[in-house]
């Protein structure tokens, strides 16, 4: 919030001092990026887990494509990218998870944002159970989200079977 806010942020104190054009970030058609680049922002986790997976990749197998005389894109399409489709994998599902239940950036930035444009499902579940004191309404959409992370996760099983590379033979 005080790097994106429009009266006394960074943000703006950067763009200012380039002498370009402030802008408001949380406020109208660019409060939905706005979270998106706050998400971005927060994703080191996601970058641990890929260094975790870079170093599990054998290095006898970059040396085995060098002495068949195949370069940079030889290892990283034959080697390093099938290693690394379990991490890929893993990625995706935490971040499907994760995504379908934001909260906290629509509520500490927007509280709901102009027009309802970051009103996501969690936030509006907790709006209708703390605000409107509507708890069964409330623990209707908590199973429908359970629902529908339960059928993303699934299709992400599912379609796992065509391009996910475990060392097996299957």
């Amino acid at each position: 919030m005080w790097i994106m806010s429009p009266d006394f942020g960074l943000l703006n104190l950067i763009l200012k001092t380039l002498h370009l054009p402030v802008s408001n970030l949380i406020y109208g058609n660019a409060a939905l990026p706005s979270l998106l680049l706050m998400t971005a922002w927060t994703s080191g986790n996601i970058m641990m887990v890929f260094l975790a997976g870079l170093q599990g990749v054998p290095e006898t197998l970059y040396e085995a494509i060098e002495v068949d005389g195949g370069g940079a894109w030889a290892k990283f399409i034959y080697c390093t990218f099938p290693h690394m489709t379990p991490t890929i994998f893993f990625n995706t599902v935490m971040f499907v998870i994760s995504s379908m239940q934001a909260f906290l950036p629509a509520y500490i930035m927007t509280q709901g944002g102009p027009d309802n444009k970051t009103n996501f499902l969690v936030y509006y579940l907790y709006g209708v159970a703390f605000d409107f004191q509507n708890i069964g309404k409330a623990a209707s959409l908590g199973w429908i989200l359970f629902f529908m992370i339960l059928a993303a996760v699934g299709v992400l099983f599912w379609s796992s079977r065509y391009w996910v590379f475990y060392g097996d033979e299957s």
